[in-house]
């Protein structure tokens, strides 16, 4: 069983509301360090932080987490799914490292952002269905807030080469593929 899992050590900020059971601390931020990815099935995902007083806090979730202080996104904009259970994979992709990114949230708004690492899910069964995988992309916008998207949310910006132009017709594969099976 994984539950928790490194990423790329990236300094952030932690909502202190948190930190005080969402009774007070509203609009105020500690500087912290996330270090790690912990994911329960039918729960956002959550990171493993150090704040700067050297206390170290597991679960935090990805709402209660942004790159700079901001305003905050209602948890349902933050990630478009729960944790898919408890087997996952971390990788910052070098190829999408920096990267440029619009995201479709719930309501309807394009927000911009850039990429820091992807958690992808395995064993968990909606997993293994090829048209209900979805990996988790961690992704800081401008204003600093964290969000996971998944890809069909996601248009990538590389100005040497990406023209974004997505196809509104493609439609999610529904099968796997086997030479055996």
């Amino acid at each position: 069983m994984t539950l928790i899992g490194e990423t790329p050590f990236t300094t952030c900020f932690v909502r202190n509301e948190f930190l005080f059971d969402e009774q007070h601390g509203h609009g105020e931020f500690t500087p912290a360090i996330a270090f790690a990815f912990l994911a329960e099935p039918a729960r956002v995902p959550m990171f493993q932080v150090m704040l700067d007083s050297g206390a170290q806090w597991a679960r935090v979730p990805i709402h209660m987490i942004c790159s700079k202080p901001c305003e905050p996104l209602p948890v349902e904009q933050s990630c478009w799914w729960d944790s898919y259970g408890y087997e996952f994979t971390v990788v910052a992709l070098p190829f999408l490292k920096n990267h440029a990114v619009t995201a479709l949230g719930r309501d309807g708004h394009i927000r911009k952002g850039n990429y820091l690492f992807t958690v992808d899910w395995m064993q968990t069964g909606w997993s293994e269905i090829p048209n209900q995988h979805k990996n988790h992309h961690i992704i800081s916008l401008q204003n600093g807030q964290w969000i996971a998207y998944p890809n069909n949310r996601l248009v990538w910006h590389d100005p040497s080469w990406i023209n974004p132009k997505p196809n509104p017709n493609w439609e999610t594969p529904s099968r796997n593929y086997s030479v055996e099976g």
